[in-house]
């Protein structure tokens, strides 16, 4: 193993042509392990059955570090949230946001034409307590959400 070996790489997952938001790859950030194995640093935005922490089995293909199995899991959830930006209320998301950030999680951002919230649910959340905080802020109007995917035992 060498230096570089430690250093966060993206890794890819091919989505398919099939999806709604027309993305056929997504890159997400992770560490080596060792022998194609990498661990996720951050929260997929469109690649579903992954979370963040979960390890992933990879091949290099054409120079890119592309995904071809799914490793050992981290017990982390993550759910979408979206945004449409003629709906998007500031006070709103932020005030739907906060209970859901007091359990401990968290989000990454990212604008595809549309806001797109990767959210984090680590394995210590009640899943069920952060789920009825998304369904709360679907039907207060904060957001339309959906599970990218359930880690939680």
């Amino acid at each position: 193993m060498n230096a570089t070996d430690n250093q966060m790489q993206k890794v890819i997952f091919d989505l398919g042509s099939d999806t709604w938001h027309g993305f056929v790859t997504e890159s997400v950030w992770a560490t080596s392990l060792g022998c194609g194995i990498y661990q996720l640093e951050n929260s997929p935005f469109f690649a579903k059955g992954i979370s963040l922490g979960d390890a992933v089995i990879t091949s290099r293909v054409e120079g890119q570090i592309k995904v071809v199995g799914l490793g050992p899991k981290s017990g982390h959830s993550t759910y979408r949230i979206l945004i449409l930006q003629d709906k998007h209320d500031p006070v709103l998301f932020s005030k739907s946001w906060e209970p859901l950030e007091c359990l401990g999680c968290s989000y990454e951002y990212g604008d595809f034409g549309y806001q797109m919230y990767a959210v984090d649910v680590p394995e210590s959340v009640d899943i069920e307590i952060a789920y009825a905080f998304l369904e709360r802020g679907e039907q207060q109007g904060a957001w339309d959400f959906e599970e990218g995917h359930c880690g939680h035992l």
